[in-house]
Order: structure tokens, then sequence, then C-alpha cells
């Protein structure tokens, strides 16, 4: 199942973008022609459901880098994104969060709603890259997604409960 879903959105730019270092949370740059790179702490918003963190229109690949880690306990188990498609995404475009696991920490999981109406969940629809149990990155594909406003919500699952937190992340939107 999972080479399937691989195969189908594009391995080769999937792993290109997972196989990328983590960028520091200080780090504000383009990272290529078609990918545009931002510091998530630098997004306006607070990154709460009803004020989500706003990527703007994505029209190629937008990466924003340095996400502070995700940590049980309420308010702080998940993140939202708001972003905007101007046209149809097309074969290979993916939505999620690239990260690494080591040691007790645990992945982060994305959702995508249109609206209050959710989309795409992980636990259903999510892929993950990289090997067990050191995964690099959570993914939704979502080609065929049509133009329109888009909230991304990523969130620490409750188990492992030994797991307190996730590691710091990136947040990848890209359009095939």
């Amino acid at each position: 199942m999972t080479r399937t879903v691989l195969t189908r959105i594009g391995l080769t730019a999937l792993l290109a973008l997972a196989a990328q270092p983590l960028a520091s949370p200080a780090t504000a740059s383009e990272t290529g022609a078609s990918a545009v790179t931002v510091n998530c702490r630098s997004l306006p918003g607070s990154g709460s459901f009803s004020n989500p963190l706003r990527l703007g229109v994505v029209r190629g690949t937008v990466v924003a880098v340095g996400c502070p880690p995700l940590s049980s306990g309420a308010g702080y188990v998940s993140r939202y994104f708001l972003f905007s498609t101007a046209r149809t995404a097309g074969r290979g475009s993916v939505a999620g969060a690239r990260f690494r696991l080591s040691g007790n920490l645990s992945a982060v999981h994305p959702r995508l709603a249109s609206g209050a109406v959710t989309v795409l969940r992980s636990t259903q629809h999510g892929f993950w890259t990289g090997s067990s149990p050191n995964f690099t990155g959570r993914y939704l594909p979502i080609a065929g997604l049509n133009p329109g406003t888009y909230r991304l919500g990523v969130e620490k699952l409750r188990s492992p409960l030994s797991s307190l937190s996730t590691p710091y992340f990136d947040i990848v939107i890209a359009l095939g």
C-alpha cells in the first residue's frame, strides 16, 4: 500500500524534500526555483484553530521551517496553518510535516480541513517517509484538491503516552 501511494504522488520529488536537512528555527530563504522557505515563527497568526498561522497562496512548494515541537497538554498538542490554492492540485501534490524521529519523540500527524469539514486525516489517508523507527515525515496526498482555502492541522497523538513531545518540524505544501 505505501509503495503504491508513494509512486502515485511522485516518489522522486517527495524523497528529495524528505532528504533535505531540517532547517534551524532562524532559517528563512528560497530553497530552489519552485520551493519557497519561510520561518515558521515569522508567520502571522497564533497557530490556534481560530487564528491559524498563515502561509498565503501556495503556487508551487512552500516549506515553513523550524516549527516548535508539539507537546502533551491542553492547547499544546496541535497547531493550525491556513493556505490557499489558486489552481487544482496536480499529480504528486502533498501537504504534511517533515521531521526526524529519535528517542522518545512522537510523530507529527497532519489533517486537512475545508471550512469546518475535515477532508483528509493522517490515520486514514496519510503516509510515512523514511523507515521505522526513524521516520522523516508524515504527509497527505492532495492531488485533485480544488482551488480554495484550507486549514492544515498538525497534532501530537496521545500515544505513545511515554512521549511528551514531537521534534521540531517543517510544514511542507507542495503542489504538483
